[in-house]
């Protein structure tokens, strides 16, 4: 059996592309805790820090999906078992089907929608991003720049803007023929002064699975953790926790939200430490 069915969708970050960001503050942005000063013309001067964690922005009025994907700027997504787009506003992966498997048995059935942008009913993604202090880091409102218009198996596309202090972010995107998708996140600070930024990548759901969990079977969210499955999780014990979330930190690893028979995840570089976490937002999120 190809093992490659049973995690349908993986995003595999880089190095560079990290929940914690401590090997990417260590490597790139070498800095003692806060507050960091260093001294300029005999005065001392706080350097920047990274902001605080990101989070999924709140879902406004629900449309029709086909509307909403008509509302952004998208570059299409095509493998021999993907189709759907990037949204380039917020640099997300908002819109997946799985076209070798069906909905139903019938032969007319449609193909597995996996993943819905925002604002459409039952909204499913993932992310990519910048946090920081000190420096205008890309939001979910900012509109990136494709350097093609087709994502497939031969020709990644990399996505890039440029903020008014020369600091120019780029988020490349490939993907395999099977279900992988490889997302690097690179940063080229040409302004003045330094900058402390760092990248992150979230998966949001609208929702819970419809697949409900049992003793043979966990839906909702889950992950490894230290070589360490960890089941103990679920949407309920997500609202319990509230905005502090559920977090964990690690050495390699995964997480994601699993359901009976498809799986959404983000997988890290596995031989650096990350800090992850699970958060409830607005409504069932």
């Amino acid at each position: 059996m190809d093992n490659q069915r049973n995690m349908i969708l993986a995003i595999v970050l880089s190095a560079i592309v990290l929940f914690g960001w401590t090997a990417l503050s260590e490597r790139f942005f070498p800095v003692a805790n806060p507050p960091v000063t260093k001294v300029e013309d005999g005065k001392e001067k706080v350097l920047p820090q990274p902001g605080a964690d990101p989070a999924a922005d709140a879902p406004g009025a629900i449309r029709a999906r086909a509307t909403v994907l008509r509302e952004t700027p998208r570059i299409a997504i095509e493998t021999p078992k993907l189709a759907g787009s990037i949204n380039l506003k917020g640099a997300r992966i908002d819109d997946l089907v799985l076209t070798t498997y069906k909905e139903t048995l019938k032969k007319d059935a449609p193909a597995i929608r996996l993943l819905s942008p925002l604002g459409s009913p039952a909204a499913y993604y993932a992310g990519f991003g910048w946090t920081g202090d000190g420096v205008d880091a890309p939001g979910p409102n900012t509109v990136w720049t494709a350097s093609g218009q087709k994502l497939t198996p031969a020709t990644p596309v990399t996505l890039s803007w440029t903020n008014q202090r020369g600091q120019r972010f780029e988020t490349v995107i490939a993907v395999d023929a099977d279900y992988m998708f490889t997302v690097t996140q690179k940063l080229s600070n040409a302004g003045a002064g330094a900058v402390a930024a760092r990248p992150y990548g979230l998966v949001s759901r609208d929702g819970v699975s419809k697949d409900p969990s049992s003793w043979t079977l966990h839906t909702g969210p889950l992950g490894v953790f230290n070589d360490v499955a960890n089941y103990d999780m679920s949407f309920d014990k997500l609202n319990e926790a509230g905005k502090a979330g559920i977090r964990f930190t690690t050495t390699g690893g995964w997480l994601g939200f699993g359901d009976k028979y498809w799986l959404t995840a983000l997988a890290p570089e596995q031989n650096v430490p990350f800090d992850a976490a699970f958060r409830a937002g607005q409504g069932q999120r």
